[in-house]
């Protein structure tokens, strides 16, 4: 999975395809792998498909917040904003120390023209600053 989303952020959607494919063969019923399978399709264009799959993960996966914050994303480019704050709300209260999610709700907030969009970029902006560059989940596999 984590080739298939270096080969999507350079574009290479074809080889993502492999690898994701790949995945799901070993792990049918992942949401990780039904989250870059949204992605895939978001990046092609195909947003039914992509909120299809976002659905599907978070079934499996309510909690997620890479998945949620997908779903958020989503929802407010095709327009759907009110749900899509609602979508990135849900991510905040869950995981309240992500600055994706709180950037996030900002660009909602925003496009719905309300004045606690800028609260929540300074959060962001705060959060940011204390987010590690790498995970501290991989420490005991670089030691």
């Amino acid at each position: 999975l984590q080739s298939g989303e270096l080969f999507m952020a350079d574009g290479r959607l074809k080889e993502a395809q492999f690898c994701i494919a790949e995945a799901g063969l070993l792990f049918p019923n992942s949401h990780c792998v039904l989250l870059q399978r949204g992605r895939l399709a978001e990046l092609r264009g195909q947003m039914n498909e992509a909120k299809s799959l976002y659905d599907e993960a978070l079934a499996i996966h309510p909690a997620g917040e890479r998945v949620l914050l997908h779903m958020g994303h989503l929802l407010v480019k095709t327009g759907r904003v009110h749900l899509g704050e609602k979508v990135l709300r849900d991510a905040v209260q869950m995981h309240s120390t992500s600055h994706e999610a709180w950037s996030g709700l900002g660009e909602a907030l925003q496009a719905l023209n309300h004045s606690e969009a800028s609260d929540c970029f300074f959060t962001a902006l705060e959060l940011e600053a204390s987010c590690p560059i790498r995970p501290f989940t991989i420490i005991p596999r670089e030691l």
